[in-house]
């Protein structure tokens, strides 16, 4: 058994690929990638096709319309699990358990369990997390007892979590997401603002979370128009095209403190 697992990517094939070397050596043997891709010139195609041949383990599957491809991911996997990756996260804390322990964490009250999230995780939250119980590395909270905007209130991301299917289909109701109110963001975006304003019809109650998180989105760059690029794209793709990878040891993961960080890296060669 491995976790059906969704990421979604956009002129990103130098930081998926270093996702994914991230989930198969810190996450061994826990998640099944099935990338999304879309491509907006031919050098970004050009990339996309070095991953997949790096990881032919992968499923890879062109973006048609990325709300379609999200719904026909869901409804495909309907009958158990799913987990949820971006392709600027990095799994940088090893990770060694089964995928059937990290499912039986997620009882009857539980709504997700977020590896992005941990005690470690007090950049934008008003309170540290009050755990309900413990078992082993992980621990469980009240999500509602935090504000939707806060850290530990923020009920759905992409960013390294794991959900039962049904619940999230039974949540967004084959809605479009048209009438959210951040009408400039990307669908991802839209369809976390949605789970915001509609917290409170989610019948669960807990968030399980490791007691220190094990995924951070390392913002380098954006491909929608409200963030900061500190490396630009076509510049990281073109370095990769080129024999050149994002060094995962030169990034430094000491003291992460939120979901999201911005720490500096080096490329090096890469082995033939």
């Amino acid at each position: 058994m491995t976790i059906p697992t969704l990421i979604v990517s956009k002129n990103r094939a130098c930081q998926l690929r270093l996702l994914l070397e991230s989930l198969y050596f810190n996450a061994t043997g826990i998640f099944k990638p099935h990338v999304v891709w879309v491509a907006t010139t031919l050098e970004f195609e050009t990339g996309y096709e070095k991953v997949k041949a790096e990881f032919p383990q992968a499923t890879f599957t062109r973006e048609t319309y990325l709300l379609f491809d999200f719904y026909h991911f869901l409804k495909k996997h309907q009958d158990g699990h799913f987990a949820l990756f971006m392709d600027d996260c990095i799994f940088y804390k090893p990770l060694r358990v089964s995928p059937e322990e990290l499912i039986s964490k997620m009882d009857s009250d539980t709504w997700c369990l977020s590896l992005r999230l941990g005690n470690n995780t007090t950049e934008n939250t008003e309170k540290p997390i009050a755990s309900v119980s413990e078992d082993g590395d992980f621990i469980k909270y009240k999500f509602k007892e935090y504000s939707p905007h806060d850290n530990y209130g923020f009920c759905f991301s992409w960013d390294g979590v794991i959900y039962k299917t049904q619940d999230v289909l039974d949540l967004f109701d084959n809605n479009d997401f048209t009438k959210t109110t951040n009408q400039w963001a990307i669908l991802p975006q839209k369809i976390e603002n949605f789970t915001q304003n509609n917290r409170d019809k989610i019948s669960k109650n807990l968030i399980c979370c490791p007691k220190q998180s094990h995924v951070v989105s390392m913002n380098y760059n954006t491909t929608h128009s409200a963030g900061v690029d500190y490396h630009p794209v076509d510049e990281l793709n073109r370095r990769y095209i080129y024999g050149q990878i994002i060094d995962f040891n030169s990034i430094e993961f000491e003291d992460i403190g939120g979901t999201h960080a911005y720490r500096g890296f080096s490329m090096r060669k890469q082995e033939v």
